[in-house]
């Protein structure tokens, strides 16, 4: 299934990337990357997966997905992809990430003001993607 990303998610990407540079080193950064870039893949892969979890306490529709799923390994990554269903403009179904959220902070806070651009842009105008950023 075809993805796209939000601009808060695309910027929450961006900022993960820094911080990761920041306290871990460039290295790191290009490990991180790909761990984000293979758990959108997974999520647009299979969305109802076991282990995406329906957040309706955000919103009915919102799941989430920690990224230490993608390596399989406890603590090799620290934040959750946070996305939803929509209807394409062209009527397909396809996976909208609304954010890219650390474990230790209050998902429904960071997420309410992108949920409202949703609500009130309806699509988000994003070109839709397939595969790796």
């Amino acid at each position: 299934m075809r993805y796209r990303l939000t601009p808060d998610a695309d910027a929450d990407i961006a900022h993960v990337l820094r911080q990761t540079r920041k306290l871990f080193g460039k290295p790191q950064v290009s490990i991180y990357a790909d761990i984000i870039d293979r758990g959108i893949a997974m999520v647009a892969e299979d969305p109802s997966r076991p282990v995406c979890a329906e957040r309706n306490e955000i919103r009915p529709g919102v799941k989430s997905f920690h990224l230490e799923l993608v390596k399989r390994r406890r603590h090799s990554a620290s934040h959750l992809l946070y996305f939803m269903e929509a209807k394409a403009a062209d009527g397909a179904t396809e996976i909208v990430v609304i954010g890219v959220v650390h474990e230790n902070m209050e998902p429904k806070r960071k997420l309410s003001r992108v949920l409202r651009v949703v609500d009130s842009e309806g699509a988000v105008d994003e070109k839709p993607q397939t595969g790796p950023r």
